[in-house]
């Protein structure tokens, strides 16, 4: 299992011609199909898609919102984030410190395409970047 954030998630729907971080997303997300991600994930995904969408990079957005409500993943309640969340406020975006928590509470590594989330400090969990 592994935690996956919202910017690696988000090169899943996205054209290869025009990401070339897709294929090796693709890649790194299919070796462990077996995700952990906070409850709030499906709409920071959601939200990244609008904004590819209204930049001309998706070729299909209806779908790929689709094929986003059908992902099986295990979620964790926010609450149970909160306190490490607010103690990286100094470091980390309250995203991207709800990913690290996840991922330090049940020891997994975090998926992201955010290389200067990997180059934090502040996180206590292996970090996989995509990029």
């Amino acid at each position: 299992m592994i935690v996956v954030d919202a910017s690696a998630a988000t090169l899943l729907f996205c054209d290869p011609t025009s990401e070339p971080r897709t294929a090796r997303a693709r890649e790194v997300l299919s070796d462990d199909p077996a995700w952990l991600v906070p409850e709030h994930w499906r709409v920071e995904v959601c939200a990244a898609l609008r904004g590819l969408d209204r930049g001309g990079k998706l070729r299909d957005a209806t779908r790929a919102v689709r094929l986003l409500g059908r992902l099986t993943v295990a979620t964790v309640p926010t609450e149970e984030l909160l306190a490490r969340m607010w103690q990286l406020r100094g470091t980390l975006s309250t995203y991207d410190a709800a990913y690290v928590a996840a991922a330090e509470r049940a020891g997994l590594t975090l998926v992201t395409a955010d290389a200067r989330l990997a180059r934090s400090s502040a996180h206590r969990c292996p970090i996989t970047v995509i990029g």
